[in-house]
């Protein structure tokens, strides 16, 4: 891991642990003085996370953590969705069966899980990186990844209220329900259904999914 790298996973949690909230400055001098390391490092790490929508760069204020806007919420989901049913119209079928007997514990341990702290939703979070990555596309799952690391910024900031980011579909039904989807179009409707779950207040009603 490079140092930069370091300084980004370490910025990534205060950012997630609440400790760096939305419109809050940030200091890339102090930042440095914090972590002991020069500032080069923590430019680098700044200009990655402000690269992913996490930090900003407001003219003569300097860098601050991202402003967050409901559009962005909305759009987010609506990211996610789009990655997942795409993925789902690929996997669905052989592909799927082939993978269900290491899914179904993973989906009962993210079912036991209280869904309410970051652990909990981390772990959703790769369950669902598992069943993007069968589609077999790289592209897909970076994606994905991007999507959910400015979602779980999102409930952490608890910019989507809490109970809209906890409430939550049953992951062993959802397995179950794809598996034995007769073709593309239900795989689709499964998962796109399995997203919004408890979170259709987040559409605007001038926008379908």
């Amino acid at each position: 891991m490079t140092l930069s790298s370091d300084i980004y996973r370490k910025i990534m949690d205060l950012l997630l642990s609440g400790e760096l909230l939305p419109g809050q400055n940030i200091n890339r001098r102090q930042i440095a003085s914090d972590f002991d390391v020069s500032v080069a490092p923590v430019l680098e790490a700044m200009v990655r996370l402000e690269h992913e929508g996490l930090l900003e760069t407001i003219p003569r204020k300097g860098s601050q953590v991202r402003l967050i806007r409901e559009e962005d919420v909305l759009g987010q989901f609506i990211l996610r969705d789009a990655l997942e049913s795409k993925a789902a119209r690929i996997y669905y079928g052989d592909i799927l069966k082939e993978k269900m007997n290491g899914l179904e514990p993973f989906a009962r341990l993210v079912d036991q899980a209280p869904s309410d702290q970051l652990e909990d939703w981390r772990t959703e979070i790769i369950f669902h990186r598992e069943l993007v990555s069968l589609a077999g596309i790289p592209a897909l799952t970076e994606a994905f990844d991007r999507t959910m690391k400015l979602n779980l910024f999102y409930a952490m900031a608890r910019i989507i209220p809490v109970h809209l980011a906890s409430e939550r579909d049953n992951h062993v039904d959802l397995l179950k329900r794809l598996v034995e989807a007769p073709h593309a179009d239900r795989a689709e409707e499964i998962i796109r259904s399995h997203v919004w779950y408890g979170k259709e207040s987040i559409l605007k009603e001038n926008i379908t999914v």
